[in-house]
């Protein structure tokens, strides 16, 4: 045995004594662990071996490693990466709120996955003005192929010192374009806000949770408390998440100080923190709140409507009163952490599970609203299939599963459970809806961005039935005031008179 190979054989022997003797005591390395090791010996007389007799050495060990390592960590679970020294000094900026890229929305994607697709560009931002569209599929940025890298590898590429140009190669329909795409700095706005004044009722379209999100609804509130107000509407459609401390602080705005926002969980079910609220609210009138949800709701935006839900579904007073409208939420409740593994680099690993006041999780399943209302008309440029097929959490490979959870919380679930489950995933994710439609690109100023914002809700359908619901509330403050004098009784006045898209009872009469 040469040198190298003696140096490889401690190494195993360090990090495992049995392994020294492997091949003599096959029988006693059933278990797991034992498995681990013993394919960790075997890498290692592989490199052993390659350095000894491969006639061609021209391989960089140290990349092939991380590759394997990528491909390893992928496999854990959908949200679970890892990332090279170059990719871990980049993803420290992603949380910042500002940083130099293009203006866009993607969702995820899987190590074979060849492209990355737009769910939002933002008007006005570098990516809308060189003529990217929400819809376009990303396969190829500075000539690098997307296949084969992680979701955040692909941001990293996207992304650069500002000034600098990145070309994107994209697929639309079934047409290849090439754009270059000058990057510049991209402050996400936390949200917008509206004032409907014919029916005294204010609107918040939330785009994200960054460090400045609760702040900005702060002074709002501050100045909705001085004026008077018929209800509040909170639209978190397309909301991705953000930072954690910015969903309590959003929550403290509107439940009692010490109240719990969330907790985690990990994967021995125990709870691990245990976030709460940390001031008094700002909201004090009784003014019905309605939020709005769609299938690209997630995180952040989940763990605020859950929570608020929770908390006036057993006021019985009736002083919070929070209904959620649209469709069910994406169903990311799992929580990663960067951690350092030497090398300069890091791996992103799903360590917790996030769980509701009410100790439920959203993983895979979401929150569903109290009001189904399905937008009417596809929003211009939107392509539908971008909902039905990437639109979940469940649409990402090797997600945690509801079945997962139940096997944490010590339920017993058979193989024929998780059968059906597969199968029910791989039907949904074949129904892809393609659709084709190429819209011109519009380059607009800040005015007429603004205008055509508000034309949008003008249209929303969604919007349209939170208002009404206010007016029938209202009204029923000043008619019938015992029948909304809580959310479990508003709820119930409010799904007698008012149709959603829920399914109803109908009889045929002969």
């Amino acid at each position: 045995m040469n040198q190298k190979k003696i140096i490889f054989s401690l190494l195993i022997f360090t990090l495992s004594p049995t392994l020294f003797f492997a091949e003599e005591e096959k029988d006693a390395t059933n278990n797991m662990e034992d498995k681990k090791y013993s394919w960790i010996k075997t890498t290692a007389d592989i490199i052993s071996t390659i350095e000894e007799r491969a006639f061609r050495q021209t391989a960089d060990f140290g990349e092939c490693i991380q590759k394997a390592l990528k491909s390893y960590l992928a496999h854990i679970d959908a949200h679970t990466s890892f990332f090279t020294s170059e990719g871990h000094k980049s993803i420290k900026e992603i949380a910042t709120g500002k940083f130099s890229g293009i203006g866009v929305s993607i969702t995820g994607k899987a190590l074979e996955d060849d492209s990355l697709v737009l769910i939002d560009v933002i008007e006005s931002g570098p990516a809308h003005r060189a003529g990217l569209m929400k819809g376009d599929k990303i396969f190829e940025v500075d000539g690098t192929k997307l296949q084969g890298l992680s979701s955040d590898e692909a941001i990293n590429l996207i992304k650069g010192k500002q000034g600098t140009t990145v070309k994107i190669k994209i697929i639309r329909g079934k047409k290849p374009l090439e754009f270059k795409v000058k990057r510049d700095t991209i402050k996400d706005e936390a949200g917008s806000w509206y004032h409907f004044k014919d029916y005294d009722i204010y609107y918040c379209a939330l785009k994200i949770f960054n460090e400045s999100a609760a702040e900005q609804m702060k002074k709002m509130l501050i100045k909705i408390k001085k004026q008077k107000c018929r209800g509040l509407i909170i639209d978190v459609r397309n909301n991705p998440g953000g930072l954690l401390d910015s969903a309590i602080d959003m929550a403290s705005l509107f439940i009692p100080q010490g109240s719990i926002v969330t907790t985690t969980k990990n994967n021995k079910n125990i709870i691990m923190n245990t976030y709460k609220t940390t001031s008094d609210p700002i909201i004090s009138k009784n003014i019905p709140i309605f939020i709005i949800t769609n299938n690209f709701s997630a995180s952040a935006s989940e763990i605020l409507a859950g929570c608020l839900k929770h908390y006036a579904n057993n006021d019985e007073n009736g002083h919070l009163q929070v209904f959620l409208v649209g469709n069910t939420t994406y169903g990311k409740g799992s929580v990663q952490e960067v951690i350092p593994v030497g090398q300069g680099c890091a791996m992103k690993l799903t360590t917790m599970l996030y769980y509701l006041p009410d100790n439920t999780s959203i993983q895979a399943t979401g929150i569903e609203p109290d009001f189904l209302i399905q937008p009417k008309t596809t929003p211009e440029k939107e392509l539908k299939w971008i909902e039905e097929v990437y639109g979940r959490e469940t649409s990402l490979k090797n997600h945690i599963t509801a079945l997962d959870i139940k096997k944490m919380e010590g339920e017993d679930v058979s193989q024929e459970e998780e059968k059906k489950y597969q199968e029910k995933l791989k039907k949904k994710k074949q129904q892809s809806l393609e659709n084709n439609d190429e819209n011109d690109i519009t380059h607009l100023t800040s005015e007429q961005i603004e205008e055509r914002h508000k034309q949008e809700l003008q249209k929303s359908v969604q919007i349209q039935a939170c208002i009404n619901m206010i007016n029938i509330v209202s009204l029923a403050k000043k008619a019938l005031p015992k029948a909304v004098e809580n959310r479990k009784k508003t709820l119930t006045f409010l799904k007698k008179h008012f149709i959603t898209d829920d399914p109803v009872s109908i009889e045929s009469i002969k």
